[in-house]
């Protein structure tokens, strides 16, 4: 099979284990940029440094850029950790400092800010902590990105997503990674059906210059079964695999645009949606159609292994 060749970024999320450090190894030639998962925050504004010396390695090997994650998941608290962060000047330029410190001692390109659980009513602190890490990372040539929540419209009082305000933060980020994603957790459905990634995106181009938006995209699947609250979090292979030792049949959605399947265990019915080689290039033509500059993947390790064969990105 010929790869297409296409004109954008092609940037993965990395989270260090055994199948993501061999899937590097295997193609990390074709890709853009890491966005590895290496950076807790602490209350004290401190960093935890989670970055391993093989990934590293790998990296230089193939002259890989890294834009690492700096996240709010060193603790179970995350909105009570982010809070305190966030809204304190003195422990928000301790962070901004340490970050700062982090990225001149590795060498690393930039840094993605992602933090999740952010109380609504904090907007105001993201905002203020995007604008005075800008100030200080900008002038020395870092990259400034953020890892966006999907939204369908700006809402500042949503639980989950209220605390990002698109247009403002676009002032102070050269790269916002827009994750069209995690349409279905708590109910069974697709991972990110093709109308729900349109809608996404529709918004995020009307608030955000196109050229700093980066699709993110997912490649993993989901189990919900009848007796637990949150879903099992698939690889594709690990979605093939259980369709194959249970003989359920994939049906690929046409609507959604994806693939899934129901199957039973012990008298349990499973419902499973899942990411594959289809439903990705059906996002990608819609990064092409709508002249995407990038798109950022969770994760390295969970893809369909045929994306590969099926995509080839210029590299500057």
């Amino acid at each position: 099979m010929i790869k297409q060749r296409y004109p954008f970024e092609n940037n993965w999320y990395y989270v260090t284990e055994s199948r993501a450090i061999a899937d590097l190894i295997n193609n990390g030639q074709n890709i853009n940029t890491l966005i590895p998962f290496w950076f807790g925050v602490n209350k004290q504004g401190g960093l935890v440094d989670q970055s391993d010396s093989e990934t590293l390695s790998i990296t230089r090997q193939f002259g890989l850029p890294i834009i690492p994650i700096v996240h709010n998941f060193a603790s179970r608290k995350y909105g009570q950790l982010i809070h305190r962060l966030l809204s304190n000047q003195y422990l928000r330029q301790s962070l901004i400092t340490n970050i700062y410190n982090m990225l001149s001692g590795y060498g690393f390109s930039g840094v993605n800010i992602d933090f999740e659980f952010v109380p609504p009513e904090d907007r105001q602190f993201l905002n203020a902590f995007m604008n005075e890490l800008y100030q200080v990372l900008k002038p020395s040539g870092f990259l400034v990105t953020i890892s966006l929540p999907p939204e369908l419209r700006d809402d500042p009082t949503h639980p989950f997503s209220g605390a990002f305000s698109y247009h403002d933060l676009a002032q102070n980020s050269d790269q916002l990674y827009v994750l069209a994603y995690d349409e279905h957790v708590a109910q069974p459905g697709p991972i990110a059906s093709i109308g729900f990634t349109r809608q996404v995106l529709s918004y995020a181009l009307s608030v955000i210059p196109r050229e700093k938006i980066r699709l993110g995209m997912a490649v993993y699947g989901r189990d919900w079964s009848q007796n637990t609250n949150l879903p099992m979090e698939l690889s594709y292979d690990e979605a093939v695999n259980r369709a194959a030792r249970f003989g359920a049949k994939i049906l690929y959605d046409p609507e959604a645009q994806a693939p899934t399947y129901t199957y039973t265990e012990n008298g349990i019915k499973h419902v499973v949606w899942f990411e594959d080689v289809r439903s990705f290039m059906k996002k990608i033509n819609l990064v092409v159609q709508e002249r995407i500059q990038g798109i950022g993947v969770w994760r390295f390790g969970l893809e369909d292994s045929r994306i590969w064969n099926s995509i080839r990105v210029d590299k500057k």
